[in-house]
């Protein structure tokens, strides 16, 4: 290294001007590459949050928007008992509430962090039961619970839910898939014969 810069000191003039230029726009180049780079990375990056930040809004949409439905069997037929979770008591109707929720997560790919039940509830005079979930997982996971949850049979109804991503997003950039943490809500209809016998319990 040293010979060369001795070289190009002892060069003529016209030669190290060259050479200079050369270095000049070999950086300038370099420079040029690596800033467009970067803004098309950053600008990546912030498509991507936006993008998630418009799904996860359309998650809590989804969630907000379907309301506790009239489980009243009064007027129904036949199909009544596809309303109902199975169960002979409100504690054995609330474990396998739990159940269906622990299953549709595990195979959404979300976790469950804890799980508990709600208080009986009612609503048009029909009797609901329901489980509190604490669980987290990808924005893809969040989305196949919900879905899963607002599908399934019998008929399941997310009443409430607090979803909030987890990820550190510095300056803008996020730096790995969104993870989200949430608390989600779910109650499930009591066939009324069930519920009326529980009630004349002591």
């Amino acid at each position: 290294m040293t010979e060369l810069l001795i070289t190009l000191m002892n060069a003529p003039r016209y030669v190290q001007r060259s050479v200079a230029l050369g270095v000049v726009g070999l950086a300038t180049t370099i420079l040029v590459i690596t800033v467009g780079y970067l803004g098309s990375f950053l600008s990546s990056k912030a498509n991507d949050i936006a993008d998630m930040r418009v799904e996860l809004f359309r998650l809590n949409e989804v969630i907000a928007r379907r309301p506790l439905v009239d489980a009243n069997t009064s007027s129904l037929g036949p199909a009544a008992g596809a309303l109902f979770i199975e169960g002979e008591s409100l504690p054995a109707i609330q474990a396998k509430l739990q159940e269906r929720i622990n299953v549709i997560a595990r195979s959404s790919g979300a976790t469950i962090a804890s799980i508990s039940g709600t208080s009986q509830t009612e609503f048009n005079g029909a009797a609901y039961v329901g489980v509190r979930a604490d669980m987290a997982g990808s924005l893809k996971a969040f989305h196949e619970v919900v879905r899963l949850l607002e599908t399934s049979e019998p008929p399941l109804i997310i009443r409430q839910a607090t979803i909030r991503g987890t990820n550190r997003v510095l300056k803008g950039v996020l730096s790995e898939p969104l993870e989200l943490a949430g608390q989600i809500t779910v109650y499930g209809a009591v066939n009324p014969a069930v519920a009326t016998s529980e009630k004349g319990k002591p």
